[in-house]
This record gives C-alpha cells, structure tokens and sequence, in this order.
C-alpha cells in the first residue's frame, strides 16, 4: 500500500483534534498533530511491531515518548520559496516538492530558532537577490540551516546559496547579529548543485563564533553547521544511556561505531569498553568527533574517515587487529550496505546495536543477519519518539551471540 494511504489507514483508527498549529496539513514537516500524543505513541508503536512482526523471536518492547512534545528540535533546515513576488522562508508544502510554505512560527522549534528564522526571512528579501529554482537551476538563496544548543541555548545560522558575492553574505550576516545578539554563529554554505539539498560544497564563516557548544547528557559538544547530532537532544541521551545500560553484563572489551557522526554514541560506550573504534564518512564529522573526544577527556577512541563497507572489507585496514566485542551501527535510512551486512557477519561480535531511523531498512536487515547466522537473536528492542507529530521514530535493537 502507498506510505500515505498506510498512513491515513492508521490515523482513522484514532479521534482527530484541532492541530495547534496554523500550517498544519498545508505544511508538510508534520503528520500527527491532529491526534493526542498519546494516540501518537501507539500508532507509532503499532508501525513498528508491524514491520518487525515476520521476524523469529522479537522480544515486546516499549515506544518512549516525551513529556513536553514541542520546540525540541535541535536543527532543522528550511527551504526558501517565493509567493506573489515575495520570498519565503519554510518547510515543503504537503505531497508537493515545487511549493514552500511560509512559516512565521513552527511548534517544533526553540522560539530564538524561530525569530532568527524570520529575521534571515526579511533580511534575505532586503537583498532583492533571487530564489533558487529547482525546475530552472536559477537563483540565488536556496536554503536555511538553524541549529540550537538545547543545553547552552546558542543558535548557529548556515545560509546555503548559489555562487555569489561575499560582501552581500557579510552584510547580511552583520545585519542578522545586529538585530539578533544573541545568535551566536553565522555561516554561508555554498553549492553549485543543481538539485535542492542543503549540503553544501564549501562553508564561509561569516560571523561570531566557529563552532556551537552544547551538552549531551554528560559530554559537551562543539558542533559545525554540518555536525550530525540526533535532533532530539532530550531523548538522544534516553536512547545511549538505554544502550549502555543494555551492554553492562555483556562481554565489551573492543567496540566499533560505525557511521559514527561526531562520534556521541562513542563517548557514551567509552567507559564501558576497553577501546572504540569510529568510521564515518564525512571528514568533518571525524575530525569533529576526535576534537570532542579529547574534550571530554576521553582517551581510548581512534576515528578513521572511510566508507563503512569499504574499511570493513579491507584486510589492511587498521580495524584488521581490532576484533569487535561490541559493534555499533547507526546507518542512514537505506539501512547497511550489503557489503557491510556481509563484513558484520564475518567479524561476528558477541554483541550488535543497531539503531534505526527507518524500522523498514531495520526489519530487511535483521531479516539477514537472522537467517545468516542463526546463533544471533534480538535480545532486547526499544523504540523512542525522536520526532513528536511526524510519523517518525526511531528504533533500537540489541542482537547477542549464542556460543
């Protein structure tokens, strides 16, 4: 069935209520603030134990929500659009790629996000410059990515654009510090791609501070416009502590976190195993995740740029003498290589933690490590709201070895 008929089939098993938010069902960054929360939770717990229900032996599990659903987004990127001649500033519109839904205020945001959001909204259309058009690769803003410390409260504004002159960037990002003291960090992010990402080929720092400090659970944190961090800092450090927790009478003497990110899930498993081994394939999230590291205090992490299945596979690698007790693997919503999946099976660690954005990629690939080797069994399974009314949650599961 169609994912948003699914969906909608889902949703009718449950009473709807007015959405607090003005945009919602034109926007299309929520799906669910037309139910109670509670309501939420267990469509979202029934989505899960639906994908995973063909698989052996699947222990019952919880879906941990929040206590206060809103404003806990860390980061988000929004998109820039244009409405009768004016520019916009928001989310893709509902079922459509072309339209951008302007967006004053957003629920799921910190309310400094928000007025910095509005202020770049004003300040970009000051410039007269265009919009970016992904139907006729023309224009010049293209995207916007905020980011909050949930902890310090900081906020760090990446503006992504097409080539383009600095002194205009500068300006703008004079301006934006100017009306907004305490934004704390201003970027430009650069791209001559043609299709609407938020990625960027080359980061400008334009204003304020290089980095974002922040704190998750116990670990500070300095962050870039481009760091991976769960968005959820609140139930980031619910889902780790979990893990750690779920290790503590399990065999831990080398562990390997794969797409590792600036390497959190590392810092929360480094006083629990003897040594971590990091792979990610984005340079600036290893060299973040090695500064960090040694921010902490911690000593016994190695991080190493690569693609996962590639270092996996190669015999010379420097993971060749690091037999795994423990692997960790975080991969994106694809779900792990195929080469990897084969890599994994071969190193055949006492213990794998595999935490999922997507629990349809998280079924396929338990499937086959299942079948695979059946010594493997789910021994624990946990699924955490990571994304209060979108349909999204995030699921983890503990696989041990028999024997």
């Amino acid at each position: 069935m169609n994912p948003s008929r699914l969906l909608e089939q889902d949703k009718s098993s449950y009473p709807t209520l007015e959405a607090p938010c003005p945009y919602f069902g034109a926007c299309g960054g929520c799906a669910l603030q037309d139910l109670a929360y509670e309501h939420q939770l267990a469509l979202k717990r029934t989505r899960v134990a639906r994908a995973l229900a063909t698989l052996p032996s699947m222990p019952s599990f919880e879906l941990i929500g929040l206590e206060d659903p809103w404003r806990y987004r860390n980061k988000a990127e929004l998109t820039f659009g244009e409405s009768n001649g004016r520019l916009t500033l928001g989310f893709h519109a509902a079922r459509s790629f072309w339209r951008v839904v302007d967006l004053p205020d957003c629920l799921l945001l910190p309310r400094l996000a928000v007025e910095i959001v509005n202020g770049v909204r004003e300040l970009a259309q000051a410039t007269g410059l265009p919009v970016y058009h992904t139907r006729t690769h023309q224009g010049f803003f293209r995207s916007l990515i905020i980011r909050s410390g949930s902890v310090t409260g900081q906020v760090m504004a990446c503006l992504v654009t097409s080539p383009g002159s600095r002194e205009v960037m500068s300006r703008l990002a004079q301006d934006l510090r100017a009306r907004h003291p305490n934004l704390t960090s201003v970027y430009w992010g650069i791209t001559t791609r043609l299709a609407d990402v938020a990625v960027p080929e080359e980061l400008v720092h334009l204003e304020g501070a290089a980095h974002l400090d922040d704190q998750l659970g116990p670990f500070r944190l300095r962050l870039h416009p481009l760091s991976f961090l769960q968005p959820n800092s609140r139930q980031a450090d619910r889902m780790y502590t979990y893990l750690c927790d779920s290790i503590r009478e399990l065999p831990r003497g080398i562990a390997w976190d794969l797409y590792c990110g600036v390497g959190v899930v590392g810092f929360y498993l480094a006083k629990h195993v003897g040594r971590v081994y990091g792979i990610d394939v984005e340079p600036h999230h290893v060299e973040l995740a090695g500064a960090n590291a040694a921010l902490n205090g911690l000593g016994n992490m190695e991080f190493r740029v690569g693609r996962v299945e590639t270092l996996l596979l190669d015999r010379r690698s420097w993971l060749a003498e690091a037999k795994p007790d423990l692997v960790v693997v975080d991969p994106p919503r694809a779900g792990l290589h195929p080469h990897a999946l084969s890599a994994l099976l071969a190193a055949r660690p006492m213990t794998i933690a595999y935490i999922a954005c997507n629990v349809q990629s998280l079924a396929r690939d338990l499937r086959v490590l299942l079948a695979s080797f059946p010594r493997y069994q789910v021994r624990a399974l946990r699924a955490f709201d990571m994304f209060p009314h979108t349909n999204h949650a995030e699921t983890v599961a503990l696989l041990t070895r028999r024997g």
